[in-house]
Order: structure tokens, then sequence, then C-alpha cells
């Protein structure tokens, strides 16, 4: 899972588009434009920063800018993926939001400096915002746009994704740092040696857990098992698997249940079989 950098509006300061197919773009990524998502149809795995979750019909994310991410859509030929993307020039909005009127946008940019998640109940009410943006023409879109992201700054019912010692932390075209998350999203449901992480980018073992804590505001092994366990808590959402605490354990790359059950109620606040029942 190589981390991509991608410049997306090279047109306009707003740009939209409709994506569809049996699968979103797989490909773990940032760029400096803010990112607006409502998922049409379609379900699968959310990357996140440090966050692991679920994606699915009517969901709203609004992504900030150069904040890694990746939808991965569920294996199935009979379900088509769609989404309705706007990307925003954040220097634009930076812009904007010196007007008075305007400065609902300074707020909306630092909500999703960690990414959002809107609340579904409340998502839905949003989809003929976004569905009339194909008839419209460039400025009226713009206008369009902007009257969504309007809309969202008054709503108060939505998740944050990333941890915030996370984006805080993360650092843009640091090699080594990129090369090390890379890695820890790609095997985190596998055993990950310190001693070969280390060596992946030319350290010892000491130095290498000096820097990553520096970096990142978490030991190596404390940031593996948020990974782990963001993952675990999408597995459990999942109501419809049997004996799902023992599968998220080992299918988030834990190899000892009472350890995952210590660990989990360390990073969530509470027991797994506890979540399950909240959600």
């Amino acid at each position: 899972m190589k981390l991509h950098f991608l410049h997306k509006s090279t047109v306009s300061q707003i740009q939209h588009s409709t994506t569809e197919g049996n699968e979103f773009l797989k490909l773990w990524h940032y760029h400096p434009e803010l990112e607006l998502v409502y998922i049409v149809q379609g379900q699968g795995t959310l990357y996140v920063g440090d966050f692991i979750g679920h994606f699915e019909r009517d969901n709203i994310f609004l992504l900030g800018s150069n904040l890694p991410h990746m939808f991965d859509s569920d294996a199935n030929d009979d379900i088509v993926s769609k989404s309705i993307v706007i990307h925003f020039n954040p220097a634009y909005l930076e812009k904007l939001g010196t007007n008075h009127q305007f400065d609902f946008l300074n707020y909306i940019t630092g909500l999703c400096r960690r990414g959002i998640m809107i609340d579904k109940l409340k998502s839905k009410y949003f989809l003929p915002l976004f569905e009339e943006l194909a008839e419209m023409h460039d400025i009226e879109r713009n206008l369009q746009a902007l009257r969504i992201l309007f809309r969202l700054s008054q709503n108060k019912s939505f998740s944050k994704l990333g941890s915030t010692n996370w984006t805080e932390n993360f650092i843009v075209h640091d090699n080594r740092l990129d090369k090390v998350l890379e890695y820890i999203m790609m095997h985190f449901k596998e055993v990950i040696d310190l001693d070969t992480v280390a060596d992946m980018v030319g350290m010892n073992k000491s130095s290498f857990c000096r820097y990553f804590k520096q970096k990142t505001n978490k030991t190596f092994v404390d940031y593996i098992n948020n990974v782990r366990i963001n993952y675990a808590c999408r597995l459990l959402k999942d109501k419809g698997k049997k004996n799902s605490i023992s599968l998220a354990c080992f299918e988030s790359g834990f190899n000892s249940l009472s350890y995952f059950n210590r660990t989990f109620k360390k990073h969530v606040g509470c027991a797994p079989s506890e979540y399950i029942w909240q959600h």
C-alpha cells in the first residue's frame, strides 16, 4: 500500500466528479485539496490516517488537506460502487474565509483536519444537494458546493476519524516515516518485527523507537495497537459475523484474546462486549 501524492484540482478551485464502477480508486494517497465524498452506493473499508473503519451507502466524509486516505471497496461483482466527490483548493477557501460572510469556511477547514464522518441519519438530507451538482454550470456548481459546506458547518452530528496525535505529527514528504506507515497499514494483520522495520529505514532499534515517538507522539507498539483496535472496531460493528470478538481479535493482528481485551479497553474505554452492545 504505497503512499501516493496526488494533486486533484488542476482545472478549477472547486472540482466536482462522480465515480462509478466495481470499486473505488484503491490507492493509499493524499493531496492538498480538501475532499468531500458522498457514498451513493457500495461499501467497504475506509482508511484515514491511523483510522480504519467502514463506509457504506449514504455516508458523507470530509477529509482535510494532505490527510492520507483510501476507500477499499468490498469485492462484489453484483454491487456497483458510486460516489459523488468534490475537491476544494485550500488556498481558495482560506482567501474566501477572510470575508466574515464566509468565516464558516475557517471552521470547516479546521474541523476536517482529522477527517470527519457525518451521522448517517443526517447525511441523507444532503443527497439532493449533491445530486443537483451534475445539472449545474461551473459558477452555480461552485456556489452549491459552498452551500453544502455551509450546511455541514451547521451540523453537529459527526464523528472524527484519524487521531489528533497522528494528524499533528504526520509530515508530508518525510520518506522514512511514509515508508514505515505504509508498511504498518499493509501488514498490521500480521506479526510486525521491530528489527525488520528499523532496518528498513536504516536505523538501529533504539534510534528508530526514539524517531518514531518523536514523529507520531506514540510508541511503535502503541501505534500498531491503535491501528489494530480501529480495525477491530470496524469488525465488531459487523453484526452479521458469529463469534465476533474472537474473530476481531485474530483478524486484526492480535494473537492473544486476553491481551486483545486489555488493549481494547485501554484504547476504547470499554470491553469489546460492551462496545458491541453500544453499537
